[in-house]
């Protein structure tokens, strides 16, 4: 993990690949960006995230001063970091266009104290492993604090020309699942608590957020299972009970499945 920092330079030439995952607070300034070979431009104040994988290229010229701070994380690091995806509604997870997060001006001190905070703990070095539980508990707190920010204006991608009623559904529903993830998989649940159709249902979803009911009832679910394996001091058999599934082999098939590893594997990774 890198100390957050300001007046940053970054070449604005050559093109790297995010190794973790790298947090990105501009105070002040512009800078253009091409994340995964699309152009951005972010503006201050915002934030930018960038996940483990993403080809990143920054550019900011020379006489257009930028202050920034900057956070990175290891892959590893980041398997550490309990975040339970249950105390966050599905309307904050919709994956959204740009990865630029436009800040209100009251919020950037916010973000910037925690980054700070972050800061000051890496100084302290006399414990390291007590360091590192709370650099995770802070990434998490910043975490939430994110999501509280994005659900407070929340758009789901999408759904300007689908007409309020088809818009209210894929809300409706994202709710639903968040409610119910732990007990119900099947999308014919969800389309009988909103009244229309299961096809009609998926239809919607689709549209509005780029992926399946299926697909958020399953993400819900896997995330839950994650967390509840590495955190939660549960054994397997009672993590698929918790999840509602009938034994621990189904609830096996079913991590594997989605995952590529066995909920074995994956504790142990």
């Amino acid at each position: 993990m890198t100390e957050p920092g300001n007046n940053l330079s970054f070449p604005g030439t050559e093109s790297i690949k995010v190794e973790g995952s790298v947090f990105l607070v501009i105070a002040q300034g512009t800078v253009r960006l091409n994340v995964n070979f699309e152009d951005y431009v972010a503006e201050a104040p915002c934030t930018i995230s960038f996940p483990h994988g993403t080809v990143l290229q920054l550019n900011i010229r020379n006489d257009e001063p930028v202050d920034a701070y900057i956070l990175g994380y290891s892959a590893a690091f980041m398997q550490d970091v309990n975040i339970s995806f249950s105390a966050i509604s599905g309307e904050a997870l919709v994956e959204r266009k740009s990865p630029v997060f436009d800040l209100h001006e009251r919020e950037l001190p916010l973000l910037i104290r925690y980054l700070k905070l972050i800061s000051l703990v890496l100084d302290d070095q006399f414990n390291i492993q007590l360091t590192r539980h709370i650099l995770s508990s802070l990434t998490s707190a910043m975490f939430y604090q994110m999501m509280l920010l994005l659900y407070k204006r929340i758009e789901i991608n999408n759904t300007e020309g689908m007409g309020p009623r088809r818009s209210s559904y894929v809300h409706d529903f994202l709710k639903l699942v968040h409610l119910y993830y732990t007990k119900e998989r099947s999308v014919n649940f969800y389309a009988s608590k909103l009244f229309i159709s299961p096809k009609y249902l998926s239809l919607l979803v689709k549209e509005a957020t780029g992926r399946s009911a299926a697909r958020w009832i399953d993400h819900f679910v896997i995330m839950e299972a994650k967390n509840l394996l590495r955190y939660s001091g549960k054994n397997i058999q009672q993590v698929a009970y918790s999840l509602n599934f009938s034994n621990q082999s189904s609830f096996g098939k079913y991590f594997k499945h989605l995952t590529g590893m066995s909920p074995t594997e994956f504790q142990k990774s």
